[in-house]
C-alpha cells in the first residue's frame, strides 16, 4: 500500500498549514472514493481527538507528537509537526478501517461528507427526535448528499450498524422513512461546502418512502432521482423546482427507457414497449422555475390534478390540457404564451387563471371561459381597451389583474375597463383594488357610450345592405305641407259632419323649416270631421291666416270638398299596407300611456288603439308624406324649451321621417302665452263631435343632437332653434335606450353627407382627451352628422361637489358619491277643496348618496346650453328643495300593486308623534286617487311622514331600496326596516 491510502479508498493528507493569530492551522485534505474535501484543525483539536480516543483505551498515549511552548510557530518546527500529525491520522484510519469512532467521525468531517458518517449521524438525529418529528406532522427536510448515503448504504453488503452503537442503526432511518408523510429535498447549485461533492449530480432513491403525501424537490436533476414513481399510490401534493427540463423527466422517468409508451387502461393502436400506471392521488402539481418548453403528453398521467403551477418556465403553447378534467387553478405566468386560441376547448372548468409575466396581446381566446373567477393578466402586452370585451360578458369573473400592461397608462384606464363589464362592473375588483362610487358613476357613462357606439356601428352595417328600392322610394319623397283626415265610421257621431271635409292649405303638421311648431290636429283621435290650427311660433297675439281660413271653414258645415282627397292605403308602398306582425307586436306593446300621466280623452284614445289600427291612424291622420313607415312609439312626458316649467304629456311617435308628439291638452297654457290660441277646444269638440289633439313635429332632417341624461332617465331633442328643443322625461333608463338605439337605426336610412371624422377612429381618442386625462365631450358623431352626447365626468364632479356643499362636507367628497339618481315625483294633497282632494305629482329628482337622500328640482331642457342661446337660463340646473341623512331614516312603506306605488319614508327627526296617524292603509292607494277630508286634516297636522315619493320606473324603484338598505345596513348596523302595506 502506497503512502496515504489506506483501506475503502481512503486518503488522508495534510497539505499545507497557515498561521491565525498566534498559532498554527494545519490543512487536511480527506478523500473517499471521488469525494474529496479540507478540514482545518490547530494542534489543540489534535490533541483534544487524542484524550478522547485514549479515554476508551483505543490507542496508545504516546501517539500524538508531544507540545512545545517556545519556538513552536517556527518554519521548521510546524514543518516538521506537519508530517507527524500526517503519520497520526492515517494510523488512527488503519486502526479503524469499518467503524470510525464517532469522535474521529466528527474531526473528520465524515458525518458531514462520507456515507457512513452521514447515514450514522442522521440515524443517531432520529432515534432521538424521530417521533417527535412524526407527531408534528411537519415536512422534514432532507438533503440529496443524505438521501445518496442512505442509497448506497442499502446498496452495501454490510451491517445496518458497524460501529456497534444501536443509536447510529440504519433502521432508525428506514423506519422513520416509512412513517414519514411529509418530505422536503433542497438540493444546492454547486460545490457542498469545502468538498468537490456536486448535489445534484447525486443519484438517490426515493422508494424507501412508503407513506409521503406531499413532496417538495428543488435543485436536483430529475434524471439523478430514482424511484419517484413509487409514490404514486400516496402522494397528493408534489412541487419540482430548478430540477427539470420536461415534465415527462418527473411524470414518466421511464420514457427514459421505454420510447413507446402508454397510460394503463388506455388503448393503443401501436405497439409499446412500457404501460404506465397513473398518479391516482395526486391533485396539486407544482412545477414551477424549472426549463419546461411545452406541456407533453404526460399529463395525460395526472387526471385528477386541481392544482398545476408551471410558472417561471418557458411555454409557448398551451395544449395537452384538456386531459386534466378536474383542472380548477392554473398558473402560467412568466412564460413566453402570446396566443390564446381555444383555450376553453382545453380549460372547461377553470376558476383561477395567471397569465401574467407573458407576451400576451390579444385575450380573444378566453371568451369563453364561464366558469372564470380569477384572472391575472398583469405585465403583458395588451394595449387595447377592446381586448376586454373577450372577458367583460365572463360571468362568474370577480378578480382582474390586468397592471402593467401597455393599456394600463390610459387616462381614466380603471373606468375604461370596469365598463367593458357593463352590470357587472361594480362585482369586479381590478388590480386589487375596490371599485369606487365614483368610479361607477363614470362607468355607467362609459357603458351608455359604448352601447351607442354598438349602435352606430350596426347602423352602418346595415346601411350598406338598403335596396335600391328603398333608396329610390326615399330619393321620391317629397314634403307634404297638407294633411287629410281619415275618420273610422265608428267614431261618427253626427251624421251631417260625417261627409264635411274642411279645406286648408295648411299642414295638420307643419313644416319645421317654415318655423311653425305646434299644430292643433283632428286625426283617427277624432269623431267626423276635422279641423285644423296651425299656430305660429312668435309672440304675436293675432291668430295667423291659416287659423282665420280654418274658422271659416267651419262656419259653412256643408260646403263642397275643394281640397285633395285623404291619402289612400292604395298609394302607399306594399310593405306599409301589410306591416309585419313583428312590428304590429312590438307597438302594442309600446302603446301603453302610464297610469301617472295625464291624459286627454284624444290621448286616452289613441293609447286605446292596437296593432294594425295604430299604424292606419298613422298614415291617414299624421304621416306627412307616402311611404313614411311608423317605427317606434312611447309615452312620456315633455318639457318644451320656451316653457321650461311646463310638463305636459306626449305620445311620440318615430317614423322614417319625422318624431311626432301628439301632446296632451295642458299645451294650451304654452299656446296662450303665445297669444295665438283664442279658442277653447272643448266647446269646438262638442259643436263638431271633434276630439282635437295638439301635434308637434320635428325632421329627422333637422335634428341637430341628442342629450343623454344622467342614468338615461330623460333626454332633449335639439333642433336648429329653441322652438324645435324639447326634453323628454321617461324616468326610465330602459325606454330611454331603447329609443336611442331605434332612432339611430332609423338616421341611418337618411342620405346624409358623410362625416369629416375619420373612418377607422380609436374609441378612447374620440371620448377623451389623452392630454388630460379627463373625459370630456362623450359625444357620437352619427353617420347621419347627428350628435348623441352623454353626461360627462366633469358633469357628475360638479354635481356631486355641489350636494357636497349642500350637506356641509365639501372636505369629505367620498361620502357625497352618487349612489342613484332617478327622476320620481313627489306625493302631495291639492288643497283646492275640503271635501274632495287629489294627490297631485310634484316632478322631482331624487339623488341618493352614500350618507344622504336629496330633493331637487331641475331644468332638465336648458342644460347644457344650446348653440342657439344667446343668454344663460333664468335658473340654476338644481334646486335643492329637501335634504335628509341616511342615518336618520326610521322606516320605509312601501305598497305594493299591480304597478309602482309610492314609498314612504319616515325619519327620526320627527318624534314623539304615532307614525300610523297619517301612514294609512289608503294611503297606499293609487297615487291619482282622492284623498278624504279627514286624512287630508292628519297630512297637514303632523309632519311625521317627511317624503312621499312616487318613482315610475320598477326597475329604478328596486335598485332606490336596494341601496338604500345597504347604506342604512352599513351606516346603522342592522336591517333596513320595510313595510309592505295596502
Amino acid at each position: 500500500m502506497e503512502a496515504g491510502r489506506l483501506a475503502e479508498g481512503k486518503e488522508i493528507r495534510i497539505i499545507g498549514s497557515e498561521l491565525v493569530e498566534n498559532y498554527t492551522v494545519y490543512i487536511i485534505e480527506v478523500k473517499v472514493g471521488n469525494h474529496q474535501w479540507t478540514v482545518k484543525h490547530r494542534y489543540s483539536d489534535f490533541h483534544d481527538l487524542h484524550e478522547k480516543l485514549t479515554a476508551g483505551k483505543k490507542i496508545d498515549k504516546n501517539l500524538l507528537p508531544p507540545k512545545k511552548i517556545i519556538g513552536k510557530n517556527s518554519k521548521t518546527f510546524v514543518e516538521k509537526r506537519q508530517k507527524e500529525l500526517e503519520i497520526y491520522l492515517q494510523t488512527l484510519l488503519a486502526k479503524f478501517p469499518f467503524a470510525t469512532p464517532k469522535a474521529l467521525s466528527h474531526f473528520l468531517h465524515f458525518d458531514q461528507y462520507e456515507i457512513n458518517g452521514i447515514t450514522a449521524a442522521l440515524a443517531e438525529q432520529l432515534f432521538h427526535k424521530g417521533e417527535q418529528l412524526l407527531l408534528a406532522g411537519e415536512a422534514f427536510c432532507l438533503r440529496p448528499l443524505q438521501l445518496y448515503a442512505i442509497t448506497q448504504q442499502l446498496r452495501l453488503a454490510g451491517p445496518t450498524c458497524a460501529s456497534g452503537d444501536a443509536k447510529t442503526d440504519l433502521g432508525h432511518v428506514l423506519d422513520f422513512a416509512c412513517r414519514l408523510k411529509y418530505l422536503k429535498i433542497t438540493g444546492t447549485r454547486g460545490s457542498v461546502g469545502k468538498s468537490n461533492i456536486q448535489e445534484d449530480l447525486l443519484k438517490f432513491d426515493l422508494s424507501i418512502f412508503k407513506s409521503v403525501h406531499q413532496i417538495e424537490i428543488c435543485n436536483c436533476e430529475a434524471e439523478q432521482i430514482i424511484g419517484l414513481p413509487s409514490l404514486k399510490n400516496t402522494l397528493v401534493t408534489m412541487t419540482v423546482a430548478f430540477s427539470a427540463a420536461s415534465m415527462k423527466d418527473v411524470l414518466v422517468p421511464e420514457a427514459s427507457e421505454f420510447e413507446q409508451w402508454e397510460v394503463e387502461g388506455m388503448a393503443s393502436e401501436c405497439p409499446v414497449a412500457a404501460i404506465i400506471p397513473r398518479w391516482n392521488m395526486l391533485t396539486t402539481l407544482d412545477m414551477s422555475h424549472n426549463r419546461i418548453s411545452n406541456i407533453d403528453e404526460s399529463v395525460r398521467l395526472i387526471p385528477k390534478v386541481e392544482f398545476l403551477d408551471l410558472s417561471y418556465n418557458e411555454i409557448t403553447t398551451m395544449e395537452n390540457l384538456q386531459h386534466l378534467y378536474n383542472l380548477i387553478h392554473l398558473d402560467l405566468s412568466f412564460n413566453m404564451l402570446t396566443l390564446l386560441q381555444g383555450v376553453h376547448t382545453k380549460l372547461g372548468n377553470i376558476k383561477t387563471l395567471n397569465l401574467s409575466g407573458n407576451q400576451l396581446e390579444s385575450l380573444s381566446g378566453l371568451n369563453k371561459l364561464y366558469s372564470l373567477v380569477n384572472l391575472d393578466l398583469s405585465n403583458n402586452k395588451v394595449s387595447q381597451i377592446e381586448e376586454i370585451k373577450n372577458i367583460g360578458t365572463l360571468p362568474c369573473l370577480e378578480k382582474v389583474f390586468l397592471n402593467n400592461n401597455p393599456l394600463s397608462i390610459i387616462p381614466d384606464y380603471r373606468t375604461k375597463v370596469l365598463a367593458q363589464f357593463g352590470d357587472r362592473a361594480s362585482e369586479v375588483c381590478l388590480d386589487n383594488t375596490v371599485t369606487t362610487g365614483k368610479e361607477l358613476d363614470t362607468v355607467e357613462v362609459l357603458k351608455a357610450i359604448q352601447k351607442a357606439k354598438e349602435a352606430k356601428d350596426r347602423m352602418n352595417s346595415t346601411d350598406k345592405k338598403i335596396s335600391e328600392e328603398t333608396r329610390l322610394a326615399a330619393q321620391g319623397s317629397k314634403p307634404s305641407y297638407s294633411s287629410y283626415v281619415a275618420c273610422p265610421p265608428s267614431l261618427l257621431h253626427h251624421a251631417a259632419s260625417s261627409s264635411q271635409e274642411v279645406n286648408t292649405k295648411s299642414a295638420l303638421i307643419i313644416n319645421l323649416h317654415q318655423s311653425e311648431s305646434l299644430t292643433p290636429m283632428a286625426s283617427a283621435i277624432t269623431s267626423g270631421a276635422s279641423g285644423t290650427t296651425n299656430l305660429n311660433g312668435s309672440k304675436n297675439k293675432v291668430a295667423n291666416p291659416e287659423l282665420k281660413s280654418m274658422k271659416k271653414s267651419r262656419e259653412v258645415s256643408n260646403c263642397p270638398q275643394t281640397s285633395k282627397q285623404p291619402k289612400c292605403k292604395s298609394d302607399l308602398s306594399l310593405s306599409l299596407q301589410y306591416p309585419s306582425e313583428t312590428l304590429l307586436q312590438k307597438l302594442t306593446e309600446e302603446n301603453r300611456c302610464p297610469f301617472h300621466l295625464s291624459a286627454s280623452p284624444s290621448l286616452q284614445y289613441l293609447a286605446s288603439l292596437k296593432g294594425r289600427a295604430m299604424v292606419e291612424c298613422f298614415h291617414n291622420s299624421m304621416a306627412e308624406v307616402e311611404n313614411e313607415e311608423l317605427r317606434h312609439l312611447i309615452w312620456s312626458s315633455v318639457i318644451f324649451y320656451k316653457s321650461s316649467d311646463l310638463e305636459v304629456t306626449a305620445c311620440v311617435m318615430l317614423s322614417t321621417k319625422a318624431l311626432y308628439f301628439v301632446l296632451d291638452d295642458t299645451i294650451i297654457k304654452l299656446i296662450d302665452q303665445a297669444g295665438c290660441w283664442n279658442e277653447n277646444p272643448s266647446s269646438n269638440s262638442e259643436q263638431s263631435g271633434l276630439l282635437l289633439s295638439f301635434c308637434f313635429v320635428l325632421k329627422l332632417n333637422d335634428l341637430q343632437s341628442i342629450h343623454l341624461g344622467l342614468f338615461d332617465q330623460y333626454f332633449r331633442i335639439t333642433g336648429p332653434s329653441a322652438e324645435h328643443t324639447v326634453a323628454c322625461l321617461t324616468r326610465d333608463s330602459y325606454t330611454t335606450h331603447t329609443f336611442v338605439q331605434q332612432l339611430m337605426a332609423v338616421l341611418s336610412l337618411l342620405e346624409r353627407t358623410p362625416s369629416p371624422e375619420p373612418v377607422e377612429v380609436d374609441f378612447y381618442t374620440e371620448f377623451g382627451k389623452k392630454s388630460t386625462g379627463q373625459m370630456e365631450n362623450y359625444e357620437i358623431v352619427h353617420s347621419s352628422r347627428v350628435k348623441f352626447i352623454y353626461p360627462s365626468e366633469e358633469e357628475v364632479g360638479d354635481l356631486t361637489f355641489m350636494i357636497a356643499e349642500n350637506v356641509q362636507e365639501v372636505n369629505n367628497l367620498q361620502t357625497s358619491n352618487i349612489l342613484l339618481y332617478v327622476l320620481a315625483f313627489q306625493v302631495a294633497p291639492r288643497e283646492n277643496s275640503l271635501h274632495s282632494c287629489n294627490c297631485s305629482l310634484q316632478p322631482k329628482t331624487l339623488i341618493l348618496t352614500s350618507c344622504n337622500m336629496l330633493l331637487f328640482e331641475e331644468d332638465y331642457v336648458s342644460y347644457p346650453l344650446p348653440e342657439f342661446a344667446k343668454e344663460p337660463p333664468q335658473r340654476d340646473k338644481y334646486q335643492l328643495t329637501d335634504t335628509r341623512r341616511i342615518r336618520d331614516l326610521d322606516r320605509v312603506f312601501m305598497g305594493y300593486q299591480t304597478y309602482p306605488q309610492a314609498i314612504t319614508f319616515v325619519f327620526d327627526d320627527v318624534q314623539k308623534r304615532d307614525i300610523f296617524c297619517n301612514v294609512m292603509i289608503d294611503h297606499f292607494e293609487h297615487p291619482l286617487k282622492t284623498y278624504s277630508a279627514d286624512r287630508r286634516i292628519h297630512c297637514s297636522a303632523s309632519n311625521e311622514v317627511q317624503w312621499c315619493l312616487f318613482v315610475a320606473s320598477p326597475e329604478s324603484r328596486e335598485r332606490l331600496i336596494a341601496l338604500l338598505a345597504r347604506q342604512w345596513e352599513l351606516l346603522c348596523g342592522r336591517e333596513l326596516p320595510i313595510e309592505l302595506t295596502g
